[in-house]
């Protein structure tokens, strides 16, 4: 804070009576960036010799602009001109003996100014007693117009704004948090939104999915059914020994043999594969070794060793299988299963076992028991017919 002494003046400021004049706003300078002091009294004096006293005053860098106003009325139009007001020096009996107290009820209510300092200055400490004005009335600080020394005053200015300036940080930092409260409450709320229009998206996925399934049901679930059924039935004639003929069951047999082939078929041709070469892959796949010769495969799938041939040179190409010579007679092939066939192989099995699941579904424990005992006593006679 500057402030240059004048000799003229004495220590003390008297605050004489005059005659009562009204004058428009005026301003002893007007600067960028500077407190706005608004000094309201119905004494001309006064307002020189406040603005005499600081004139050459600055605080935080900058300096003070002084509106002067001679009524409650005149101020009452100011303050709503100059919001950003730092400080208000203000008499108390001017065109009424309660004016000064009513202006403060007017800033404070209804203006809503609640920032800017009201310093009471009053010649007539009876009209308005200290205690009372300071209880009743909104105000930062009470001055006798007698006390008010030139040092007095500039310390009371001081004080005034830097309460002032403290104020106004704390009302930017809260309307800053106030502000960054709504983004966060906007971001929320648009957050919950878009989950909530994912999650019916998801729903209605979901609906459709079940709708489409309705409609369309699964190619495998009608013949796996009919599968199941004629299973069950020869299962239970042998388990009933019941007096079926040969004709009859080994008809039924055939037409499970039709229905396995037939699945088996489609759903090799879905892998990319024939039903022979995805034996072939299953044979191998089920050695200790991964290893047979092609004359193992051939009788294994049922086909001549011209077509294995055939066969295994289309599966080496998928690299699938590879040949070697066999270490114990290099005159004989070993077809080996490598490492992408055995791949490939651990992807199609959780699909196998669902297609065979809703098979083995349809029988219980005993059941299922007697159709491998069956198809194991079935593979062994017809192995043994065939070889002969």
């Amino acid at each position: 804070m500057n402030v240059q002494s004048h000799d003229s003046q004495s220590d003390e400021l008297i605050f004489a009576q005059d005659e009562i004049q009204f004058a428009e706003e005026t301003e002893t300078r007007s600067l960028d960036g500077s407190w706005k002091i608004l000094i309201v009294d119905d004494e001309i004096e006064v307002h020189e010799v406040t603005k005499l006293v600081l004139s050459d005053v600055t605080f935080e860098n900058k300096s003070l602009t002084f509106i002067s106003a001679y009524s409650a009325e005149e101020a009452k139009q100011l303050i709503r001109s100059h919001p950003d007001i730092a400080i208000i020096f203000l008499d108390v009996v001017m065109e009424t003996e309660d004016a000064g107290l009513q202006f403060v009820k007017y800033v404070r209510e209804e203006v809503g100014n609640q920032p800017a300092r009201i310093i009471l200055r009053t010649g007539q400490p009876g009209q308005a007693p200290e205690i009372h004005v300071t209880t009743h009335y909104e105000i930062d600080d009470y001055k006798l117009k007698t006390e008010l020394t030139s040092e007095k005053l500039l310390l009371t200015v001081v004080t005034a704004l830097r309460a002032f300036s403290t104020f106004m940080q704390m009302l930017e930092m809260s309307q800053k948090l106030r502000s960054q409260l709504i983004e966060y409450q906007q971001a929320a709320a648009d957050l919950r939104s878009s989950e909530r229009q994912e999650r019916e998206k998801v729903a209605q996925l979901e609906q459709s999915l079940l709708r489409l399934q309705a409609v369309q049901p699964s190619p495998y679930s009608e013949k796996i059914e009919t599968l199941g059924r004629l299973v069950t039935q020869v299962t239970n004639d042998i388990l009933n020994r019941s007096n079926t003929g040969a004709l009859s069951t080994l008809t039924m047999i055939t037409q499970i043999a039709r229905l396995v082939l037939r699945l088996t078929d489609e759903h090799s041709a879905k892998l990319g594969l024939s039903q022979t070469k995805l034996s072939v892959l299953m044979y191998l796949n089920e050695e200790s070794d991964h290893c047979a010769s092609p004359s193992e495969l051939a009788k294994h799938c049922g086909v001549s060793r011209a077509a294995m041939t055939g066969l295994l040179d289309g599966l080496e190409q998928e690299k699938y299988v590879e040949r070697d010579h066999n270490p114990s007679d290099r005159r004989a092939l070993k077809v080996r299963l490598t490492p992408k066939g055995q791949e490939f192989l651990g992807w199609i099995d959780p699909q196998d076992d669902y297609q065979i699941s809703h098979l083995l579904e349809t029988l219980d424990d005993t059941e299922r028991q007697k159709m491998i005992q069956l198809a194991r006593k079935c593979l062994t006679i017809l192995g043994e017919g065939s070889a002969n």
